[in-house]
């Protein structure tokens, strides 16, 4: 019984580090659509400019919001920790 708990842990804890990497995929993506840029400048400014820690912190929350809101989010949060696009 004990060695089923484990492996189910570890299954959902998969499941939700998968869903959380698709989700941050797909927000580099739409973040460089929405500012002309390739998804690499993309990736390279939210990792410079703390985009991915808030993602990683509110993560719960901004799953559940509108792209356009967690797209705004990030472009103010980056800005504050001196981002310029």
């Amino acid at each position: 019984a004990k060695c089923s708990i484990f492996a189910t842990n570890i299954r959902t804890i998969v499941y939700m580090m998968k869903s959380k990497i698709e989700y941050l995929v797909m927000l580099i993506a739409e973040f460089a659509k929405r500012y002309h840029i390739t998804s690499q400048e993309a990736f390279r400014y939210l990792r410079r400019y703390k985009g991915f820690e808030l993602c990683d912190v509110h993560y719960g929350i901004m799953h559940t919001l509108s792209l356009d809101e967690n797209l705004d989010s990030l472009y103010r949060y980056c800005k504050k920790n001196g981002g310029v696009l």
